[in-house]
């Protein structure tokens, strides 16, 4: 099986190096294309890497167009050059369904895994999906029967983070200590870092907390985070930072999904450029919330900040009162139930090699 794959941001790298490794555990794969250490490391020969590629808003994908199309027209080169017999996307939405619309044309069969997230930006970004993959495979539970209505062959395989987060421990007991997830891009964290320090900070003022862990992000510049002390300390990601958290404030993203597995109230905070906000709102049309955590139970089991609303004051009268109620602890269980069972790479590599034996 020979397979062009291509991942543009460094979580897709990751989903993607999943995916190449469980589809290598049962065929022979040869598979290059553009990503990054994790899809190299599962065996795939990187023809073009993810650096530079991955940048969020619509300012910031503007400036950064270019180097994108440049990126583009290269891995068309090597569709024609290499006659791969499928294109394996991996989310990074907008590059990969022209790419996938272009590589249908030419009759070549396209699997996209893990969707755009159309569900919010309407209808008219669907029809472009439909036409850029003959088979979709979605890692939010919702979204199989939301395709699958608007004409696309989908199938939900499961969440990933099913096989990363354990079942959570009992709740913490002696300090109270929080953990602040800025976001993994530079962006999001000196938006949103500033305001959760300061939060914490008051909390701290007042005795309702005793410390805080921030995730800190490989991908974004250690000197955007502050110095650890005074109660305060810098944690290797994610799951490092929620080890014994009573509640945390999160960027929106699948950070709040991890947050809920490992049993975590939070408070999901998001902030961007003023003008990206605009559009944002002027766009978004399926959705009357932004958390995933909240999106996958069906209800609002965390309080949402946006925009003007994401300031120091609110957060911390928010996770204030968070850390009060204990039915938020016992909300999370829902998003554990509603992602189902790990093995979800698995299930998508088993899905790719039946719709390609098919095809």
């Amino acid at each position: 099986m020979r397979l062009l794959m291509c991942a543009g941001e460094p979580s897709g790298d990751i989903r993607g190096g999943e995916l190449l490794r469980a589809l290598s555990s049962r065929t022979t794969v040869e598979a290059f294309g553009m990503g990054g250490d994790s899809m190299a490391a599962g065996g795939m020969e990187t023809v073009r890497h993810i650096r530079g590629l991955s940048v969020m808003g619509f300012t910031e994908v503007f400036s950064s167009l270019p180097r994108v199309l440049r990126a583009e027209r290269e891995l068309k080169r090597l569709v024609i050059s290499r006659k791969p017999d499928a294109l394996v996307l991996v989310d990074y939405p907008g590059f990969n369904m022209r790419l996938g619309a272009w590589a249908r044309g030419k009759g070549i069969p396209v699997v996209q895994y893990i969707a755009p997230q159309t569900w919010a930006w309407g209808g008219w970004r669907t029809r472009k999906l439909a036409r850029s993959c003959g088979l979709l495979l979605v890692i939010l539970p919702f979204e199989e029967e939301f395709f699958r209505k608007r004409g696309i062959d989908s199938l939900y395989t499961g969440h990933p983070l099913a096989d990363q987060v354990p079942v959570p421990l009992p709740q913490p007991q002696g300090p109270v200590r929080i953990a602040l997830l800025p976001g993994s891009r530079g962006q999001e964290v000196t938006r949103l870092l500033p305001e959760m320090v300061a939060a914490f900070r008051m909390l701290q003022a007042r005795g309702e907390v005793s410390g805080a862990s921030i995730a800190v992000s490989d991908s974004v510049d250690r000197r955007v985070y502050p110095a650890p002390g005074n109660g305060l300390e810098l944690a290797g990601g994610t799951a490092c930072a929620l080890q014994n958290a009573s509640a945390a404030l999160v960027c929106s993203g699948t950070a709040t999904l991890e947050t809920a597995m490992h049993g975590v109230p939070q408070v999901i905070c998001y902030k961007t450029g003023r003008l990206n906000f605009v559009l944002a709102k002027l766009l978004v049309r399926g959705v009357g919330r932004i958390g995933l955590a909240n999106l996958v139970a069906g209800r609002d089991i965390a309080p949402e900040l946006l925009q003007g609303r994401a300031t120091a004051r609110i957060m911390a009268q928010a996770l204030g009162e968070t850390l009060l109620d204990p039915s938020r602890r016992s909300a999370t269980e829902t998003v554990r139930f509603r992602l189902g069972p790990p093995g979800g790479a698995g299930r998508a590599a088993e899905a790719v090699i039946r719709f390609l034996e098919a095809v």
